[in-house]
């Protein structure tokens, strides 16, 4: 890609949905333990059909979540096609989350597997303990959580993130609002750029014994007070 190629952010379109989730799956490969977990199989064609149709899914039934794509065009050619290179989901929380998986998510469909359903309900528990309680600190003001990011690797480092998290941060600002994000530690150094903080150094999973062969997710939990 040229250095002279620019970056837009556009509202994902439904049919961008299997295009963005493959961007996913690339941008993590089995790199991201939650990712794997929560996104079973996502580099595999049933995976990826399974995983584009949640997020679409998700699109369609959430009032507060804004679905962004951030595209460029060859050699900087705005005649041309747009090429998704990354995504973003932000959803301004004004709500606790669902505290149990069963109560977010078809959960028999997903995780057929009985080990598998157990371990990632384990997950969530914890997972969503920071923001709840950040949501439960706003007054009812909400928060913004970027729920998701992702930048195609071939397109990394070249604005496409700090686009995306820039969005969020703004719309953030605009409502006098905390943004929060749960960051594996690869995307640190992005998010600090965008003026994120970092409140937990390394979220808390307690699985159980159960599970003491699994792996565990590594993630940081970020936090950006609103610019005045």
């Amino acid at each position: 890609m040229s250095s002279t190629n620019r970056i837009d952010i556009a509202l994902i379109e439904d049919g961008d949905m299997p295009a963005c989730f493959k961007i996913v799956s690339e941008t993590f490969g089995h790199d991201a333990p939650f990712v794997d977990i929560y996104f079973p199989n996502h580099d595999t064609s049933y995976g990826q059909v399974q995983g584009s149709s949640r997020l679409l899914a998700w699109k369609h039934a959430s009032r507060d979540s804004v679905f962004l794509k951030a595209v460029t065009s060859v050699d900087g050619d705005r005649t041309s096609k747009d090429h998704i290179v990354g995504l973003a989901v932000w959803t301004h929380m004004k709500a606790i989350p669902p505290q149990k998986l069963e109560d977010a998510e078809n959960v028999e469909e997903i995780w057929p597997d009985m080990n598998d359903r157990k371990f990632m309900t384990a997950l969530w528990e914890d997972y969503v303990r920071p923001r709840s309680q950040a949501v439960r600190d706003s007054n009812g003001n909400g928060v913004y959580v970027l729920e998701l990011l992702a930048v195609h690797p071939r397109y990394q480092r070249l604005g496409a993130g700090a686009a995306l998290v820039s969005w969020g941060t703004r719309a953030a600002d605009e409502a006098g609002v905390k943004a929060v994000v749960e960051g594996t530690p690869a995307g640190r150094r992005l998010y600090e750029k965008c003026g994120f903080s970092t409140e937990i150094e390394e979220m808390s999973f307690n699985i159980g014994e159960g599970f003491a062969g699994r792996r565990i997710p590594k993630l940081i939990f970020l936090v950006r007070e609103p610019a005045l």
